[in-house]
């Protein structure tokens, strides 16, 4: 089987996606703890890494398994106004318990509405991540909902559960004739749309890619609690970390506006380079935006400045219903997942085609002899361009792909004359290396 045989199955995907859409799933929390059990019984191959509570690693710990019990907001009279039966999304993930009642002026220091999707409950991420709001509460309401309520007092109850656990992140990892490795990676907690869109056609895409019958370089799939299993993963796995040469990451695919390629930090790397070119091959109308824009994700991790491993993502964007209970199962296009996974191929078909040609001898070859010799009176432009500039960089590091930028030569233009030298065994074709 080659790269070009490979079919994405969009019906898996959804199907994938509407059963785990309905849990609760956060950083650490049983919801996610039964995602992933979903996930390795579909794909036995895949690796679930656990890390306990409390543990320490760099300048971040892995927080406790949260799961909220109990919540609701009710008036003076008991009529309930929101509550976890109607959006889980009401009281915000790792919020604290509280029963009592509060002004809507005092509720408002821990509300969190959407304005641009103002019939929606919001996600409110921040208590998650910014542990000085440990031991607080939050909850979130449709803004319209929030305006029209009168100024009165209103009951908060909240109940949730704390427990020591272990956060968990799965890793599917296809080994190479080279240990360069592309990651993909998507994050599993949070909604819909965002993303177990990006999730089930990453899993897809290395579903695929493991029935290939031979891969140049190695492909790991990476599904994450956002940040937390990124950051875990690169410190507890630096032998591995060290042969990543890039990331992919697919966030959003399933809805949203236009197609985007989010550019690498720096820009202009040959992975985002090989992305725009297989997004062109694809034929799918698609914009650019820089590394800072859009949706960051943990594509930001790589390419800290500590790693410098460049990271490019794929994305629907703007997508309306982000971060809101409106990212539903109902609004993913199958089709956007299929497309997504025939672009990541197309990605790695040209991954994959990233030869690089090593001479075999120390010696140059005699280029007369083999008529591969521009002279530099009669030819001088393709004198300096081949006989200069191509043959002067063949050094076993640098691809074909590189050698044609900086001859000024096409890319078969370069590949044809190469494989002149090759069939006369003065050349051989190794893959590229990346790092």
């Amino acid at each position: 089987m080659q790269i070009s045989d490979l079919k994405p199955d969009a019906e898996w995907m959804y199907s994938m996606l509407t059963e785990m859409s309905p849990l609760h799933r956060f950083i650490n929390s049983p919801g996610l703890d039964k995602s992933f059990e979903i996930l390795k019984k579909e794909i036995p191959e895949i690796t679930i890494h656990e890390y306990p509570s409390g543990m320490d690693f760099g300048d971040w710990t892995v927080p406790l398994s949260w799961e909220v019990i109990e919540g609701k907001m009710t008036d003076t009279e008991g009529k309930i106004i929101a509550s976890i039966e109607e959006s889980h999304l009401f009281v915000a993930p790792y919020s604290c318990d509280v029963d009592g009642w509060f002004t809507k002026k005092e509720i408002e220091k821990h509300l969190k509405t959407s304005p641009d999707n103002p019939n929606a409950y919001a996600l409110e991420h921040r208590y998650a991540y910014n542990y000085s709001l440990l031991g607080n509460w939050g909850i979130t309401l449709p803004h319209k909902r929030w305006t029209e309520l009168p100024d009165e007092k209103y009951r908060i109850k909240i109940s949730v559960k704390e427990e020591d656990s272990t956060l968990k992140f799965a890793e599917y990892f296809l080994p190479g004739k080279s240990r360069e490795t592309l990651c993909i990676c998507a994050h599993i907690d949070e909604l819909c749309n965002d993303n177990l869109s990006g999730c089930v056609a990453a899993a897809e895409i290395l579903r695929k890619l493991a029935t290939l019958d031979h891969r140049n370089y190695s492909y790991q799939l990476l599904l994450v609690p956002e940040m937390f299993g990124t950051l875990l993963y690169i410190y507890n796995n630096r032998n591995k970390v060290d042969n990543t040469f890039g990331m992919l990451n697919l966030e959003t695919v399933g809805a949203g506006k236009n197609w985007v390629l989010k550019k690498s930090y720096p820009e202009n790397t040959k992975l985002e380079k090989l992305l725009r070119k297989a997004m062109l091959h694809s034929k799918v109308n698609f914009d650019e935006i820089s590394f800072f824009e859009g949706y960051g994700n943990d594509e930001r991790y790589t390419s800290w400045p500590t790693l410098g491993i460049p990271g490019v993502a794929i994305q629907r964007f703007p997508f309306q219903q982000y971060h809101t209970s409106e990212d539903i199962p109902e609004i993913i296009n199958k089709d956007y997942l299929a497309d997504v996974c025939k672009m990541s191929f197309r990605l790695i078909h040209l991954i994959e085609d990233e030869t690089a040609p090593v001479f075999t001898d120390v010696l140059p070859p005699w280029l007369t002899k083999r008529e591969l010799y521009f002279d530099n009176i009669y030819n001088s432009k393709n004198h300096h361009k081949y006989n200069n500039l191509l043959l002067f960089n063949i050094d076993g590091k640098k691809s074909i792909s590189d050698l044609a930028e900086i001859s000024g030569l096409t890319y078969p233009e370069v590949e044809s004359y190469i494989n002149k030298f090759v069939d006369a065994g003065v050349i051989k074709i190794q893959p590229a290396k990346w790092r």
